[in-house]
């Protein structure tokens, strides 16, 4: 296979040969918000042909991915193991999961609005904590 071309239109049938999908994030060109943009790698005539398309605000879809499509022969080519229209579906499946939420401990808020009413009084007293570890209190 020879280098990547670039394509102009959005000519990609849906039973060509796929070599790569991902999708990434990226400013957009008025650089006032972030767009999704979906690449599509497919095998055409021996060469691979690459399509860049912008599917959206970014807010709308999960975490970014890569989906790699084909497999290296080592010799500069290679095979596509799957079509486009099975590798877009993936996407789209990829896409319909929920963004993965980080498991944090759920904050005390009743400790923390004591503390903080601790700490005014303490600033309004004119106390002051000093020494190593800051362990020791003078009150005025």
């Amino acid at each position: 296979m020879a280098a990547l071309v670039e394509l102009a239109t959005t000519e990609i049938w849906s039973h060509e040969p796929c070599w790569y999908v991902s999708e990434m994030n990226h400013p957009a060109p008025d650089s006032h918000s972030v767009r999704r943009y979906q690449t599509i790698v497919v095998i055409r005539n021996d060469q691979k042909v690459r399509l860049v398309r912008d599917i959206g605000d970014s807010l709308l879809f999960g975490s970014e991915f890569q989906l790699i499509c084909g497999v290296p022969d080592g010799k500069g080519g290679g095979e596509a193991l799957y079509t486009v229209e099975e590798a877009v579906q993936m996407a789209k499946d990829m896409n319909l999961k929920p963004p993965e939420i980080t498991q944090r401990d759920p904050k005390d808020y009743n400790k923390i609005f004591w503390d903080n009413v601790e700490e005014r009084n303490k600033w309004m007293r004119g106390s002051s904590v000093f020494g190593p570890g800051f362990t020791k209190q003078r009150n005025k």
